[in-house]
């Protein structure tokens, strides 16, 4: 009978320890699969951070490179200009009748020159020449000059109120040894209705 019952208990004691075997086995699977799915997530994490590092960089450097560019472009327009003319360029403030008048030049390309005026509320684009003194010593007497030109002025014209300016910008050493800046001239309306003398000094 012991032998009997041996080998009648031994089956299912044998299938028992395979059953818990395999149950072990999946439990280590699972928990692999587990651990292997998180290692997974984690490295996608990882990856689309230093994606994001690298893209960051890349911006910054092409915004560096663009800020260069710019400047290496504002250098190449300012060694265009003659040296007697990088006086003229900036913001011109003054009167114009009983409105406030704002010219300012912001290139100068040979003897060709752009910018934009505001009298009173109203901004007018501007292209014109410069030319060489035609006043006959007119400022010698009042200041000691070094350097004046006549600028002619033209609005666009697309308004029946543009018109040109006609100055005379100069630029010396007055009273107390300091430098001055100051235009002087006219602006005429094209439909001829309307004209008015200006001076202007830069800022």
């Amino acid at each position: 009978c012991n032998t009997f019952c041996q080998w009648r208990f031994y089956p299912r004691k044998l299938f028992k320890l395979f059953s818990s075997i395999l149950l072990l086995v999946a439990c280590g699977s699972g928990e692999g699969t587990g651990n292997s799915s998180l290692e997974k997530e984690k490295l996608e994490l990882e990856k689309k951070r230093l994606e994001l590092e690298e893209a960051k960089f890349k911006a910054d450097q092409e915004k560096k490179g663009n800020s260069k560019d710019e400047s290496t472009e504002d250098n190449k327009k300012a060694s265009k200009i003659k040296s007697e003319y990088r006086y003229l360029i900036g913001k011109w403030k003054g009167s114009l009748g009983n409105k406030n008048l704002t010219i300012v030049i912001e290139e100068i390309d040979g003897n060709t020159v752009k910018g934009y005026n505001i009298t009173g509320s109203n901004k007018r684009g501007l292209t014109g020449r410069i030319y060489p003194d035609d006043s006959n010593g007119l400022y010698d007497g009042q200041f000691s000059n070094d350097k004046i030109f006549k600028l002619v002025l033209s609005e666009p014209g697309d308004d029946k109120w543009d018109g040109v300016f006609n100055a005379y910008f100069y630029t010396g050493i007055g009273e107390g040894d300091g430098r001055f800046y100051i235009a002087q001239g006219k602006w005429g309306a094209n439909n001829g209705k309307l004209n008015h003398e200006f001076t202007i000094y830069k800022d």
